[in-house]
């Protein structure tokens, strides 16, 4: 066993190659207040590597719960399991993701985890009872596939993401992370990301303000959606700024895949997903042929303006209890409820009349990409 003081050694070299050990005290996990913590090994100091690492066979003789097979890079147990390219029927477990095993409902964190959904932690939405932590939200109808996140970053993003890295790290890197509450439950502070782009993974996205909503839309305008019940306070902050300059870019961030060349493809629809060029869309920043129309549109977007939106002011970065597409359940201050396409309306009219065609599904028209007879963007 004396190899174990090496590996020791080499993986605290790693850390500070990657430039990780100075800003990981500063992180959620590695916080010494509120930072990572497993229960059965709690007499360690909060924050300590070795909640997730073990370095060690054993501790005080014993090996520590759980006492699975090590996983990559020392975890205490199997980092994802990519076995499968679609979820399994009973829902993915602890065994499947390793971040699963605190935020999930049986967490290892001493006091448990709560991560409420986007909803409800930007936008005020009453609780979904049944999504009070991270892999529940993944549990629910729609919801970011796993695999598929693990097949698309160890091909594209090899810089930093390998067949043995866990999907969840493509877009959060662990050892920088900041806890980013959101009302009602903490204060709201846009600096502290919990996000990092899959193209710059050792940086947050979003605590600067060059990386906020308001910068993407120079030019144009960005209006933040309603918090929810709510015709004077906004998103995310519930507070009374509009502009979008306490919102992360969400159109970079997730067009570093969904605009991606190539596409990704969904193992759940059976296909590539539709490419999202926000440039070239009326939700972004091509002028809509409506845009003079204010009759059609609902505050607050109703004023003569090339509105842009952010991906997160429609839909869930991880799961959601509508039926596709990851839409979320509050939009704009109001609840949305879609059990099939003949729903759509339950979205769209959180900001637009929609009496224009009674006898069609606003999807049937509207969907990424689409144009009209005249090849004119009409999403």
């Amino acid at each position: 066993m004396r190899w174990l003081p090496f590996l020791s050694i080499l993986v605290i070299l790693i850390f500070i190659g990657n430039g990780i050990t100075g800003s990981y005290k500063e992180s959620a996990h590695g916080n010494s207040t509120y930072g990572v913590k497993r229960s059965s090994i709690s007499r360690y100091s909060r924050g300590l590597c070795a909640h997730c690492h073990e370095m060690h066979a054993s501790i005080g003789g014993e090996e520590p719960e759980p006492s699975s097979s090590l996983g990559a890079f020392i975890l205490f147990s199997i980092n994802f399991d990519n076995s499968s390219n679609v979820r399994p029927d009973t829902g993915y477990n602890e065994t499947h993701d390793f971040c699963f095993y605190c935020h999930g409902p049986n967490s290892l964190q001493v006091g448990g985890i709560t991560n409420y959904d986007y909803s409800k932690t930007f936008g005020g939405a009453p609780e979904n009872v049944n999504a009070t932590n991270i892999m529940d939200t993944f549990n629910q109808a729609s919801y970011h596939n796993l695999y598929d996140i693990w097949n698309f970053a160890k091909d594209y993003f090899s810089s930093f993401f390998t067949s043995d890295s866990n999907p969840c790290v493509a877009c959060h890197n662990p050892h920088i992370a900041k806890r980013s509450c959101g009302k009602p439950g903490g204060s709201f502070d846009p600096t502290q990301s919990a996000i990092s782009k899959p193209s710059d993974h050792k940086n947050l996205w979003g605590d600067d303000t060059s990386e906020r909503m308001n910068a993407y839309a120079t030019g144009y305008t960005y209006q933040s959606p309603y918090w929810y019940n709510s015709t004077t306070y906004y998103e995310p902050a519930c507070d009374t700024t509009s502009d979008g300059s306490n919102l992360p870019d969400y159109v970079t961030f997730c067009t570093d895949c969904h605009h991606h060349s190539p596409l990704p493809h969904s193992s759940i629809l059976n296909r590539t997903l539709k490419d999202i060029d926000w440039e070239t869309s009326v939700h972004g920043k091509t002028d809509s042929w409506k845009k003079e129309d204010t009759k059609e549109r609902k505050a607050p977007y109703n004023a003569t303006a090339n509105y842009i939106l952010s991906c997160t002011d429609c839909h869930e970065p991880h799961g959601s209890p509508n039926f596709k597409y990851l839409i979320r359940r509050e939009v704009n201050g109001d609840i949305v409820i879609i059990n099939s396409d003949n729903d759509w309306d339950s979205l769209c009219s959180k900001c637009h009349t929609t009496d224009h065609h009674s006898n069609e599904t606003c999807i049937d028209c509207h969907y990424h990409g689409a144009t009209d007879n005249k090849t004119n963007p009409i999403f």
